[in-house]
């Protein structure tokens, strides 16, 4: 839910606001597309699998704060991927954004929700161990031994559709 608020809510200002838009398209052009995008599918492959690993973690680690961070994180994840796409649609339609998306994303979007849900359980421990109700190690470890069966996974899976599959899903629409 909080993933989709953020969602609404960037893809709302994008729709109303387009500057808000472009400016968020910038930077993700900058910060992340530009430094990545060039490369062959394979070393492609690997950098959107450490980068997405990497936003992941956090938003699961970010947990330890009491949610906070995690919450946060995907609240601004949301805004960014809907304003994204409210650029994307504006400009290339509805059939360009679902073919960027869909293919990678139905991995790498549960994989993002799930680290957001590790990351909730994980500030519930927390509050748990503050409380003297349970410990706080033990349940990190448990929900850590879920994040590598599960995200990693699904993350890397993503991370080669997204570099392999999604370009020519792409280019057969555009």
């Amino acid at each position: 839910m909080i993933l989709i608020a953020g969602f609404a809510a960037g893809f709302a200002l994008s729709y109303y606001d387009p500057a808000f838009g472009e400016s968020l398209v910038n930077l993700f052009q900058e910060m992340v597309a530009g430094q990545i995008m060039g490369d062959d599918p394979p070393v492609l492959a690997l950098q959107l699998f450490l980068n997405n690993l990497e936003a992941c973690v956090v938003i699961f680690i970010g947990g330890a704060f009491f949610g906070f961070i995690s919450v946060a994180i995907l609240m601004l994840n949301g805004v960014i991927i809907g304003a994204v796409l409210e650029v994307v649609r504006k400009e290339a339609g509805y059939i360009a954004l679902f073919a960027a998306i869909v293919p990678h994303g139905i991995f790498e979007l549960p994989a993002v929700i799930a680290s957001g849900a590790l990351g909730l359980m994980m500030g519930r421990a927390v509050k748990n161990e503050l409380s003297g109700i349970a410990d706080a190690s033990f349940e990190a470890w448990r929900l850590g031994g879920y994040f590598v069966k599960y995200i990693i996974p699904f993350v890397a899976i993503a991370a080669v559709i997204e570099a392999f599959i999604t370009p020519a899903v792409l280019q057969l629409v555009t």
